[in-house]
Order: structure tokens, then sequence, then C-alpha cells
């Protein structure tokens, strides 16, 4: 009898340990090289390029995980790593919104690629709301994608983002502006986040910017000295 209630424990206990998740076929690992190779190769950028789509993926499999949102990885992938090529050269069109011309880009590269390509909407939902000036899409994981991307302007990689746009980009053209950046998306972001779980991340975020200004702000004359 004490053996029986063993192995039935045993039984119990084997069902409980995780199981490994199943390696992606061939043909998935064949197209995601593609597409990372071509983010590293044509997509650099030090604020948009294929780091922020990596953290962007990344950031989207955990709050989807964290809030049980369903996640179709392969389209995930594909959008966190070409959701900002039309805003970057030789990409972007002038008066085209970067999302848009990336929509108007993945369906020739996913094919050529061996995408899944009946995914491909997918994809294109993901990309089409991704930005902070957008609505958020009724699509879960489309909203969630949206939240990570928002996260990317916030806390010390958003700090690291910006001053690495000084002299470069508009928005910053010297370091007083990319603090005033700074200070914004620290006021601006939190509200745009939708899960609760990109909320309280906003949070900690918040205070790594706060704590990065309050540290700056004493050492340059209350930012008078940039």
């Amino acid at each position: 009898m004490a053996v029986t209630r063993f192995l039935l424990a045993s039984c119990v206990s084997l069902a409980l340990v995780p199981r490994p998740a199943a390696p992606p076929p061939a043909s998935a690992v064949a197209w995601r090289d593609s597409v990372r190779a071509f983010a590293e190769a044509h997509l650099q950028h030090t604020a948009w390029g294929p780091a922020h789509a990596r953290r962007d993926y990344e950031v989207t499999v955990w709050l989807a995980r964290e809030e049980k949102v369903p996640v179709d990885t392969d389209a995930l992938y594909a959008a966190a790593y070409l959701h900002d090529m039309g805003g970057l050269p030789p990409y972007a069109l002038p008066g085209v919104d970067h999302g848009d011309r990336s929509i108007q880009l993945v369906d020739t590269l996913l094919n050529a690629w061996g995408f899944p390509m009946e995914k491909s909407p997918l994809v294109k939902e993901i990309i089409d709301h991704h930005q902070y000036y957008r609505p958020p899409d009724t699509l879960r994981i489309a909203a969630l994608f949206r939240d990570a991307d928002i996260l990317d302007f916030m806390g010390a990689i958003d700090v690291a983002r910006i001053i690495s746009l000084t002299t470069r980009e508009r928005l910053a053209p010297d370091l007083n502006h990319a603090v005033q950046v700074i200070r914004k998306q620290m006021t601006d972001m939190p509200a745009l986040l939708q899960s609760a779980t990109a909320r309280k991340e906003g949070q900690r975020r918040v205070a790594e910017m706060r704590a990065f200004l309050d540290a700056l702000a004493l050492e340059s004359d209350s930012l008078s000295d940039l």
C-alpha cells in the first residue's frame, strides 16, 4: 500500500514539473535568423534598432505571461524586429508615419524569408497600433506590445536612448533638450500604459528617471550648466 501511495505521489510530482518548451521547427529558426540578420545589417540605430526590437519582444512575452494572454511568438517576433523599419533610412518616406510605412514593407520581406504568411495580418496589426500617440488596439497582444514599446521610453534605458540621440535627432539638438524630453516622458508615458503589469513596471521606471534627473540637477547647478 505504501509503495502504491509513493508511486501515485511520484506521478503527481512529475506532472507538476514544468516541461521545457519544444524548440521551434527548423523552418521557424531559418526565417527568424533572416529577420534578425536583416535588422542587424540594415536597421542599426541607438534608439530604434535591433536592441530595442529585442527588448520589445522579450518584454511583451513577459507581459503576456503575467497577464495570461496567449502569444503567437512568430507574429510577435516579426513585428518586434520590423515595427520601426519605416522610420529609418532608406525605408522612411516623408509625410508617412513610420508604422504605416513598416506595414507597407513587411510582406515582401517576410515572404522572401519563408515566414508563414497566414500570420502576416497579425504582424501588421501589432505594428499598426504600437505607437504611444495612437490609441491601443483592442487585440490584447497588440496592446501589450504597445505597452512594451512605451516601457522602452521609460526608466534607465530611456535615459540612455534619448541621450544617444543628442545632436543627431531634431527632438534632442543638445543635451538640455534631451533632458527636457526625458522629463516629459517621465510625466506623460505612465498614463498611456494599459495593462496592470506594465503600469506596475512603469512606476519602477519612473523612479529610475526621477533619480537620474535629481542627481543630474545636483551636479549641473539645477540643470543650468549642461
